[in-house]
């Protein structure tokens, strides 16, 4: 892992409508990880790749800086690319926290989108 790369592996939640999640450091998902996500002031991007043994594929994720109104455009959206990452900015210049959504599917046919809960990812040492 680089020290802004997390992996993470998903399954269908017991309700059959969420992603729940687990992150870890390593693709292997042996070594968990606990959100809040923590990246380097001048990282510029928090990664998060599908870890080995998911369930779930990773579609793309949206994301925000909290304490900022609600928005949706192509700055806050980011699709998975091929091998199943998504890229998250972050800013180099000020400290922030956001908040992501991960969007998941069943990995041979897109029959659902699968939301996670809210990881945080936040730009200053823990």
């Amino acid at each position: 892992m680089t020290d802004n790369t997390y992996y993470v592996r998903a399954k269908i939640d017991e309700l059959g409508v969420f992603a729940s999640c687990e992150y870890f450091s390593d693709y292997a998902a042996t070594e968990r990880v606990t959100p809040p996500l923590w990246v380097p002031a001048d990282a510029g991007f928090c990664f998060i790749s599908q870890a080995d043994g998911s369930d779930l594929a990773l579609m793309g994720t949206v994301f925000k800086t909290l304490g900022q109104g609600p928005s949706l455009n192509i700055s806050n959206y980011c699709p998975a690319s091929d091998d199943g990452t998504v890229a998250i900015s972050m800013p180099t210049t000020s400290t922030v926290t956001k908040g992501a959504v991960l969007l998941f599917a069943d990995p041979k046919t897109v029959t659902m989108l699968y939301p996670s809960q809210d990881p945080q990812i936040t730009n200053t040492p823990p």
